[in-house]
C-alpha cells in the first residue's frame, strides 16, 4: 500500500524539470496537431495522453505554486519602489490594502470587460449573419446593464443599509431568471436548428484560453466574496460565473464546428446537453440566491 502511495505521488508530483518542459511541449504539440487538421493521425494520440498528464501534473502542483506566488508576492510589495509609490496615493492605498474596495472596483472592470465582449459579439453577427452571436450579444448587454445596477447599488449600500443591499440581491436573481428564460428559448432553437459557427483563425484558441481562466477565476472569486458578507459583491461575482458559463457553451460550439468529425448528430447530442446544464444551473442559481436572500433577511431581523 505505502509503495503504490509512493509511486502514485511520484506519478503526481515528478521532477521540477519535466513540470517546467513536458507541458509546454505537449501543448505547442497539441495546438500543431489541431492546427495543421491532424487528429486522426499516428503521433495525435499519444500527444492526446501526454496532454492529459501534463494538465495532471500542472493541476497537483498548483496548491504548492500558489504559496510560493503568495510568498513572491509578499516579497514584491515589500521591495518594489512602485508599489511603494502606489501604495502611498490615496486610492493606491486603498486598492492594494482594502479587499472590499479592490471588489467594489472590479464590478467596474467587469462592466468594461462585459461591454468589450458584448461589442464583439455584436461585430460577429453583422459579418456572419449570425442570430445566435446577435442573442448572445443581446445576453451580454443585459447583464452589462445588470452589472452597472449593481455598481450603482454598492455606491449607495453604506447609507442604505443591508436591506436595500439584500433588495439589489434579490432583484439581480429576479433579473437573471427573467434572462434565462429567453436564453433557453434560443439554446432550444440552437439544438433544433442544429447551429454551428466558427472563429476565424487563431481566435478560437485565445477564446478557449479566455473562456477556461474566466471560469476559473469566477469560481474562485464565488467562493471567496461569498464569505465576505455584501451581498451586492456576491451577486457581481454569480454575474462573472453565469457569463463564463455562456462563453463555455460559445466555445464548444464552436470547437464542434471545428475540429469535430462526427457529423451533426454528435453536435446536436453535445450542444442539448451543455445547453440544458448551462440552462439549469443557471435557474439553480437563481433559486440558491432567494433562498440565502431570505436566509440573511431573517437572521438580521433576529438581531435587530
Amino acid at each position: 500500500m505505502k509503495k503504490a502511495k509512493m509511486i502514485l505521488d511520484r506519478f503526481l508530483h515528478p521532477p521540477k524539470w519535466v513540470i517546467c518542459t513536458v507541458p509546454a511541449a505537449s501543448f505547442a504539440a497539441l495546438i500543431f496537431i489541431f492546427a495543421s487538421n491532424r487528429e486522426e493521425s499516428a503521433a495525435a494520440y499519444p500527444i492526446f495522453l501526454l496532454s492529459a498528464y501534463s494538465l495532471v501534473i500542472l493541476l497537483a502542483a498548483l496548491p504548492a505554486l500558489a504559496g510560493r506566488l503568495r510568498q513572491l508576492k509578499v516579497n514584491l510589495w515589500k521591495r518594489s519602489r512602485l508599489i511603494r509609490r502606489v501604495s502611498s496615493t490615496a486610492f493606491g492605498g486603498r486598492y492594494l490594502n482594502d479587499q472590499l474596495f479592490r471588489s467594489s472596483v472590479s464590478i467596474y472592470q467587469g462592466m468594461a470587460v462585459n461591454f468589450l465582449y458584448m461589442l464583439f459579439r455584436l461585430v460577429t453577427a453583422v459579418q456572419y449573419a449570425s442570430v445566435w452571436f446577435f442573442s448572445m450579444a443581446v445576453y451580454y448587454m443585459v447583464l452589462c446593464i445588470m452589472r452597472a445596477y449593481l455598481a450603482f447599488g454598492y455606491r449607495h449600500r453604506e447609507r442604505k443599509g443591508v436591506a436595500y443591499e439584500l433588495r439589489c440581491y434579490r432583484r439581480t436573481a429576479g433579473m437573471l431568471f427573467i434572462l434565462n428564460i429567453p436564453m433557453g428559448g434560443m439554446i432550444v432553437l440552437m439544438v433544433r436548428t442544429n447551429s454551428g459557427f466558427n472563429y476565424p483563425g487563431y481566435l478560437i484558441y485565445l477564446s478557449a484560453l479566455y473562456t477556461f481562466y474566466m471560469m476559473t477565476l469566477s469560481i474562485v472569486n464565488l467562493v471567496k466574496f461569498r464569505k465576505m458578507g455584501s451581498p451586492i459583491l456576491s451577486a457581481a461575482k454569480i454575474l462573472n460565473f453565469v457569463s463564463a458559463m455562456m462563453s463555455v457553451l460559445g466555445l464548444q460550439t464552436a470547437m464542434i464546428a471545428r475540429f469535430s468529425s462526427d457529423g451533426e448528430g454528435y453536435r446536436k447530442m453535445m450542444n442539448a446537453f451543455t445547453g440544458g446544464a448551462v440552462f439549469f444551473i443557471v435557474m439553480v442559481t437563481v433559486v440558491v440566491m432567494m433562498v440565502r436572500s431570505s436566509k440573511i433577511k431573517k437572521e438580521v431581523e433576529l438581531n435587530e
